[in-house]
């Protein structure tokens, strides 16, 4: 396997992984909160980011690639409010969305049809429900700064 790949690849597989472990601490702090839909969507998405990262896995071994997970160095968040929290949920999309067209982007340059069509088959629907949930975000937070005093 070509070491570049095998290094983004992993790459993509620790953001996933990173992600994945904040979704969950945005899905409890909205359990909390009780708001039950939008902690019900984020446990949706951390399903899918756990589904992405054994199919990254399942590449890398099968091109005799080298798996490599780095540490985690995860601190959990006490958000004050839900609008400082849906704040923060809306800069991770951003950044994950970047990383995902990061990704892609470097794919496309690349010949592995392995990769392309694994890529494809992990991404392409999603860059398009990040994009309509960084609108959704905005307007969200946006709204509720508006309507609420703020400390």
């Amino acid at each position: 396997m070509d070491k570049r790949i095998e290094e983004v690849v992993n790459e993509q597989l620790n953001t996933e992984l990173w992600s994945s472990n904040l979704y969950t601490a945005f899905q409890i702090y909205f359990e909390e909160q009780e708001l039950p839909v939008l902690a019900l969507w984020l446990k949706t998405q951390g399903q899918k980011k756990a589904d992405r990262m054994q199919k990254l896995t399942a590449f890398l071994l099968r091109e005799r690639g080298t798996v490599s997970i780095r540490e985690l160095a995860y601190k959990a968040e006490k958000w004050q409010s839900p609008v400082v929290a849906l704040n923060d949920l809306f800069e991770h999309e951003q950044y994950f969305h970047k990383q995902v067209c990061d990704f892609m982007a470097f794919v496309r340059s690349t010949d592995d049809s392995a990769l392309h069509s694994l890529v494809l088959s992990l991404y392409v629907d999603e860059v398009h429900v990040s994009d309509f949930l960084v609108e959704l975000l905005r307007m969200l937070v946006k709204e509720w700064k508006r309507q609420l005093p703020l400390e």
